[in-house]
């Protein structure tokens, strides 16, 4: 079982981020488009899988969020060749929900940890931090003065409750 460590940090003022980043020599990458499709799988135990295009790579992932802690998500995923013959095999399955999404992300990698600032429709730009220790993460959210925001391990389900938005009832999510 591989574990994501990861924070998302609400609410940020992206020109600060991105010159704290910069600073650092953090490499950033351009911004691009992502799409996915997400298949619910289980939500009583927020579990799903996710086609994502991010340009780089396709891939499936299987994913399960048991809370909100920093290692308290399982994630494993593979690479595919083909978006739309994957969706297609997808949607042909019994999932209990399916929803398409769009979103930006420019991504800033420094050594071993990713920091994505991505974009999300109806919502403020977020932060998501991450690495293979939760140690690393909390000391780079300290490292960028982020360790007096609040940061969490949520779904994207969770982010759009915090904004009063309930994400399912939006079977496709565009810019």
């Amino acid at each position: 079982m591989a574990i994501e460590y990861e924070v998302k940090v609400l609410d940020i003022d992206v020109p600060d981020i991105r010159h704290k980043l910069e600073l650092l020599w953090a490499n950033g990458e351009s911004e691009k488009l992502m799409r996915r499709w997400v298949f619910v799988m289980n939500p009583e135990i927020n579990e799903w899988i996710r086609l994502r295009d991010d340009w780089d790579k396709i891939s499936v992932t299987y994913k399960k969020k048991s809370g909100q802690k920093i290692d308290e998500t399982e994630e494993i995923e593979v690479i595919v060749e083909d978006f739309e013959k994957t969706a297609e095999i997808l949607n042909k399955l019994d999932f209990k929900e399916k929803y398409y999404q769009e979103n930006s992300r420019k991504n800033y990698i420094l050594g071993d940890i990713e920091f994505s600032i991505d974009s999300w429709p109806k919502i403020p730009p977020l932060l998501e931090v991450e690495s293979d220790s939760e140690v690393k993460v909390l000391e780079w959210l300290k490292m960028l003065w982020l360790a007096w925001k609040h940061s969490w391990n949520l779904s994207t389900v969770k982010v759009y409750d915090m904004y009063g938005l309930d994400l399912h009832s939006f079977k496709s999510l565009k810019f």
